[in-house]
């Protein structure tokens, strides 16, 4: 009898190698199942923040809104127009919310999209996953500043600001009110798009001497734009550069002591003049004119002390009317901020200023504020300085409506 041959040898080498092919081609498939079912997850899961992404900015367009906005988000969910196909299971879950980070929270100004999906597995099956969870989310918030605009704002600092019902206040409230106003303001804008100067009446001396007392209206060489348009006035994370030429000139500011004298006129037209030498093409202009009481004097060197220039001083108040005209004109958008104006302001109205008589044709600071405002509705009025915050707050909103931009909660 012949002796058994070992059992390698009872099949061909060709066989062998054939053998171990098959037996390797299946962790082979298998790894590259996996690959193609991780590659669709990661595909899908893209398409999920897409979506969480494109809902959240929709509904940031309706805030504060809180209804209007979750209601617009869905519509752009993975449950309306952001389908994702492919999937087992979607779920969404939209909610509002306040960012105390981001200004003008009243009642909500951010809204949150969180979207969740099981997608299934093609291959993974084969050792029992049958689908991956996904989950993607999505903060948006509005208005946060993201629309381009180029701003000017106006400040009078005339000897009222620093005066109350009872006479001198010392620690000049109303003017500290307006520029808390002022940075309130700047607070709601993104530097990266927004860039913003300041222009003050009566004016300074010089550019470097901004801090000091104010100036009169007698010489062609002080500076009523005592900062041009900037962009370093807020820091990363999102607080007032407070060592920023913007910033620091509103702290520093002082008001005129010794003179009752307003001039409208020059100032917007010098806000008007620093738009047109640095503002950005094809970015909206606008000026934010701040006042508290009526306009009663102009400059008085040549040629605004002859005709027919001397209207700056003999028709103050309605000239800062042909001066804000003059901005409109060009496109600017003009908001003016009227403190106690509405009776006719603590000088009692706007005067000639060679003869200090009521201005002929009559006319009151109320009515020459909403002349200069681009419409009616961007003029606001308030008796009480402490109300200021709130109404450059209201005008910075305005501003931004309708702004949105993605936002990163662990930052805000």
């Amino acid at each position: 009898m012949r002796p058994l041959r070992p059992f390698h040898r009872l099949v061909p080498e060709g066989g062998q190698a054939l053998i171990i092919v098959v037996f390797a081609m299946v962790p082979m498939l298998l790894i590259a199942g996996l690959a193609i079912d991780v590659g669709f997850a990661y595909k899908q899961h893209r398409a999920l923040q897409a979506s969480a992404d494109a809902a959240a900015l929709a509904g940031a367009q309706e805030l504060p809104s809180a209804t209007t906005s979750q209601s617009v988000a869905k519509a752009y969910g993975t449950k309306g127009k952001n389908v994702l196909s492919g999937t087992a299971t979607v779920t969404e879950n939209v909610s509002t919310k306040c960012l105390s980070s981001i200004p003008g929270c009243s009642p909500v100004n951010a809204i949150t999209v969180e979207e969740s999906a099981a997608v299934p597995t093609f291959f993974a099956r084969v050792v029992g996953i049958k689908s991956i969870n996904l989950k993607a989310k999505a903060t948006a918030c509005s208005p946060c500043g993201t629309k381009p605009v180029d701003i000017v704002l106006v400040l009078d600092r005339t000897y009222s600001m620093c005066q109350d019902s009872s006479g001198n206040d010392n620690g000049c409230s109303e003017l500290t009110q307006a520029k808390t106003g002022l940075k309130t303001f700047l607070s709601y804008f993104d530097p990266s798009t927004a860039k913003i100067g300041l222009t003050v009446f009566p004016p300074a001396p010089s550019v470097s001497q901004r801090c000091s007392d104010p100036a009169n209206y007698s010489s062609s060489t002080y500076p009523y734009t005592v900062v041009p348009l900037s962009q370093d006035y807020r820091r990363t994370d999102g607080s007032l550069n407070t060592s920023s030429n913007l910033v620091s000139t509103v702290d520093c500011l002082k008001a005129k002591l010794t003179t009752w004298e307003t001039a409208y006129a020059n100032a917007i037209e010098s806000a008007q003049a620093e738009l047109d030498a640095h503002g950005r093409v094809g970015v909206p202009d606008v000026i934010v004119f701040f006042t508290d009481g009526a306009a009663n004097t102009g400059p008085t060197y040549s040629p605004y002390n002859v005709a027919p220039k001397n209207v700056y001083r003999t028709q103050p108040c309605h000239q800062g009317i042909t001066s804000a005209a003059a901005s409109k004109a060009k496109g600017t958008i003009i908001y003016s901020i009227g403190y106690a104006v509405t009776d006719g302001g603590s000088t009692g109205g706007c005067r000639n200023g060679d003869t200090n008589n009521a201005e002929s044709p009559a006319i009151t600071p109320d009515t020459t504020l909403r002349s200069i405002a681009t419409v009616a509705a961007n003029y606001l009025t308030t008796p009480s300085a402490s109300q200021l915050q709130t109404i450059y707050a209201t005008i910075a909103q305005d501003l931004s409506k309708g702004s949105s931009s993605l936002v990163d909660e662990n930052v805000h």
